[in-house]
């Protein structure tokens, strides 16, 4: 007899499938009784698939083990950089050298290079991307042009990949991805006109790709063509209403143009999506056009806070600060704003508040180049 795994139920030797529940009758288990002398067999499919088992277990035995061998190698070489870091820190110290701020640029460093790494990632899988859309006939060539305009962006040339990337689209002007690239560099290189053919022909193919609709709306701005620019970016908020960018992009339009009540609304709504300095500095700047000084200096307080590098909004805060007779709080924003941009000469004399451009498009370059992810020149390393 043999016992079923599942109900341990005794079936005879012959059945397939045990007769009570019906699982399929593979190993036999359970106590044989004194009148099953007989042992049963074992089918050979079993077998096999024992076998197979203690294979895979061994298979995956060796992987562990070099793993665990990996990890004493990766274990051992921090233990040694460690120490000579630690080293060179003693040394410097006793050298007299300060060293308060290193653990502070130390993890900045490290931070920068992951982003860099991620920037060069995106890029290969992009580019990559862009060779998959390819509808042409000579696919080598085609893939010679990408790897060759990759390299450029990798080796902070993007200009230079230019060449090589309408040679690209002329081959294949159907490659929205293509287009859209070659449109991003066109863009950041303030080619604007060039810029907007290569998005025409991604937006027939694509009338609501967010991406081209937003960048037509940024250059439809930077060539002064405001109600164009309006109704573009417009339907860019509502095609992507959780975009920051395209918010505050909108918001610096109205802003522009004297819809202040509106401007604000969109570029609150940018804050609350993602709060970033140049937003608040461009609130700033509006509330301070509205003579509301007290509202602008809050936001150019949080600006400063969000990127304490940012000599401009320093710079405001104090003239702000002079306006309310805080002449302390003035004389430390005009201190920190001379510390950063040490040849700025207006941030000695003194002389301007917020100008014309201080809601300009171009205060939210980083924060449209960072949601877009648009490729940055200047930035890459191998």
């Amino acid at each position: 007899m043999i016992h079923c795994q599942n109900c341990t139920s005794r079936n005879a030797l012959e059945r397939e499938f045990c007769w009570k529940c019906g699982s399929k009758l593979l190993v036999t288990s359970g106590a044989i009784g004194l009148m099953d002398a007989p042992i049963p067999f074992m089918e050979e499919h079993v077998l096999e698939r024992i076998s197979g088992l203690e294979n895979s277990i061994g298979a995956l035995t060796k992987r562990i083990d070099a793993l665990v061998e990996m990890i004493e190698r990766v274990a051992a070489s921090n233990f040694i950089d460690h120490t000579m870091i630690e080293t060179l820190t003693d040394s410097l110290e006793t050298a007299g050298i300060d060293l308060k701020n290193l653990e502070a640029d130390w993890k900045k460093r490290i931070d920068s290079r992951i982003l860099e790494t991620e920037e060069v990632d995106r890029l290969g899988n992009r580019m990559q991307r862009v060779i998959d859309s390819y509808k042409g006939s000579d696919r080598k060539q085609f893939g010679l042009w990408i790897e060759k305009s990759y390299d450029l962006f990798i080796a902070d040339r993007a200009k230079e990949s230019l060449h090589f990337l309408k040679a690209a689209f002329k081959d294949d002007p159907a490659n929205y991805e293509l287009g859209l690239l070659l449109a991003e560099v066109y863009f950041q290189e303030k080619e604007y006109a060039k810029a907007k053919e290569c998005l025409v022909q991604v937006l027939e193919a694509h009338p609501d790709h967010f991406e081209a609709i937003f960048l037509m709306g940024l250059i439809q701005q930077r060539k002064g063509h405001f109600q164009q620019a309006l109704t573009t970016l417009e339907m860019a908020v509502g095609l992507k209403k959780n975009s920051s960018a395209a918010h505050a992009s909108l918001g610096s339009l109205l802003a522009a143009v004297g819809q202040r009540q509106q401007a604000i609304k969109h570029l609150n709504t940018a804050l609350k999506l993602k709060p970033s300095a140049p937003v608040h500095f461009l609130i700033g700047a509006v509330y301070h056009g509205a003579g509301q000084n007290k509202r602008a200096i809050r936001h150019l307080k949080q600006a400063t806070k969000l990127d304490p590098q940012f000599g401009e909004a320093h710079y405001q805060l104090g003239l702000l600060c002079l306006e309310m007779n805080w002449l302390r709080k003035a004389q430390e924003c005009f201190k920190t704003a001379q510390a950063l941009n040490p040849r700025e000469s207006r941030y000695r004399k003194r002389v301007r508040s917020f100008s014309e451009d201080a809601t300009g498009p171009d205060q939210l370059n980083r924060i449209i180049r960072d949601e877009l992810l648009l490729v940055r020149s200047g930035r890459h390393r191998r």
